[in-house]
């Protein structure tokens, strides 16, 4: 079968967009460099898929990553999934993100599925509007300057997805039936197995609450049969929260020592955090689809008891539902939990010789013939990372416009941060946080800039934004104060334009932003 899509560049104005018409047998990964040929990318950057839409039901963002270049985090490897296993009604979807610098986000949509015409040459193209953004062109949404009829640029991507194109034989009723029929069936079955587990393990947990006799310092570890590290915590001691965060991976438990030690201030943990919280809340505290998830595996709602919850905690995004990888995780997790929590209770393990050694204790999985095996072991505790020198990341080109400006006699405070506004660009997707970023004449307070957009806080966005407040101002300033954490990922761009440094609190910038979290819709 044939099934067309529309394939959207988004944050474009106006639209880039393409209309193309693919095999269903092709897999994710030839579907990768599909649209690498039909928008004109160069295939330099990272990338994966999102479904976010399956069946015509909005599901959780289920990735399909490239595990030809060791995306272990993603859910399944794109070289082994299927157009057809995935879009099975129309109105189904999925995200494309090509270069997680730029973050370039094309919405994938299933318009129809029909038979391949005889003779007919498969993948083709048979719309295209607009040509393309350039390569490494950093969040700057303007189309290419070319003037191309709409029939010439078809034109164009055709001869461009030459190299991939096949006839394809049109298939049978009963087959065609068959097929589609598994791929639905495939992908509900999955997710029961590991939601009913999920939802098991939960309440064999919440019925056992260790939080009576374990604090939140008695850290474990769980290794899952793929090998990735979650390190556990049970809460609940304060009587105020109960549950089970699980850290995931060496980023996730840099996150709990920093909390732990009082170097992360609570409420910016939300932005930084990488892990899963398993919390039991009253009824009225669920959400929507909490709720229906509670129905959809009848599970028993009561007034005096308290229900599970599920939320992933992910750097830079709002807490959201579990994805099907996440939620097995978090399922070994609860079920490794009760059985180091009944042997703490009855004196058979004891985690303090952990807390002050190089090792944490753990639950190690091992596969066998006869299934998954669960052993006692050691792992190492997570050194913390050395940091890397800070380098400039801005091209020479975009430095050069910059350094022409004059320079000012000016004193101005600079900031970046995440602001506590989440936004949800289309109801099925994740909500992020946005960055918000800040310039104030430190004498006067005077605001000289602020700019809102999405990414990540890391040293080429905020080179970036600071070349955004340069180039608004006219002029670069004699001397800025940056945070102490980001005085080394912005101390090259300033070496570069002869600007002063100093590092300590922005107190301008903090009063702007609590403003704009309290007030912004």
């Amino acid at each position: 079968m044939i099934y067309q899509l529309k394939v959207q560049l988004k944050h474009t104005r106006p639209p880039i967009w393409r209309r193309l018409l693919v095999p269903g047998e092709m897999t994710f990964a030839e579907l990768h460099r599909v649209l690498q040929a039909a928008f004109g990318w160069m295939d330099q950057h990272l990338h994966t898929f999102y479904m976010t839409k399956v069946g015509g039901t909005a599901r959780l963002r289920i990735e399909i990553g490239n595990g030809a270049a060791g995306w272990d985090g993603a859910d399944y490897d794109e070289r082994k999934e299927t157009i057809e296993q995935w879009f099975v009604e129309e109105g189904d979807r999925a995200q494309y993100v090509y270069d997680f610098g730029d973050m370039w986000e094309h919405e994938i949509v299933l318009e129809k599925i029909v038979d391949p015409l005889p003779g007919a040459l498969y993948p083709c193209c048979i719309k295209a509007v607009r040509v393309g953004l350039k390569e490494d062109s950093w969040g700057e949404v303007q189309a290419i300057e070319e003037e191309m009829s709409t029939a010439e640029l078809t034109a164009n991507v055709n001869v461009a997805l030459t190299p991939f194109q096949r006839k394809v034989v049109k298939e049978e009723g009963e087959a065609k039936k068959t097929k589609r029929a598994a791929s639905k069936g495939r992908v509900e079955e999955v997710e029961q197995d590991v939601w009913k587990t999920l939802f098991d393990q939960a309440l064999a947990y919440r019925d056992l609450a260790p939080w009576t006799w374990m604090d939140d310092d008695q850290i474990f570890a769980v290794v899952t049969p793929d090998g990735e590290l979650l390190y556990c915590t049970v809460i609940g001691a304060l009587g105020q929260e109960y549950g089970l965060v699980i850290y995931i991976g060496e980023e996730g438990y840099a996150c709990l020592q920093d909390i732990l030690s009082g170097t992360l201030h609570p409420k910016d943990a939300v932005f930084k955090e990488r892990a899963l919280l398993v919390s039991f809340a009253p009824r009225n505290d669920l959400e929507r689809d909490d709720k229906a998830m509670l129905r959809k595996y009848n599970i028993p709602v009561s007034e005096k008891r308290l229900l599970p919850m599920f939320r992933s905690f992910a750097p830079g995004y709002y807490p959201w539902f579990l994805s099907e990888q996440e939620a097995a995780w978090a399922a070994m997790a609860l079920e490794q939990a009760v059985v180091v929590a009944e042997r703490l209770r009855d004196g058979e393990l004891s985690l303090a010789s952990s807390a002050r050694g190089n090792r944490l204790f753990a639950r190690i999985a091992e596969r066998r013939e006869d299934g998954l095996h669960w052993r006692d072991g050691w792992v190492p505790r997570p050194k913390a990372k050395k940091k890397e020198t800070p380098v400039l990341e801005i091209g020479t080109d975009e430095l050069e416009k910059v350094k022409a400006l004059d320079r000012a006699p000016l004193f101005a405070e600079f900031s970046v941060a995440y602001v506590n506004k989440p936004i949800q660009e289309r109801r099925w997707e994740r909500p992020y946080f946005p960055l918000l970023a800040l310039a104030a004449d430190a004498a006067g307070g005077v605001i000289l800039h602020h700019q809102v957009f999405r990414g990540q806080l890391e040293a080429k966005t905020l080179q970036q934004s600071f070349l955004e407040f340069a180039r608004a101002l006219g002029r670069v300033p004699s001397h800025v104060r940056v945070t102490k954490e980001h005085g080394p990922l912005l101390a090259p761009l300033l070496r570069e334009l002869g600007v002063n440094m100093s590092t300590g609190p922005t107190p301008r910038s903090d009063e702007v932003r609590e403003l704009f979290e309290q007030f912004a819709i």
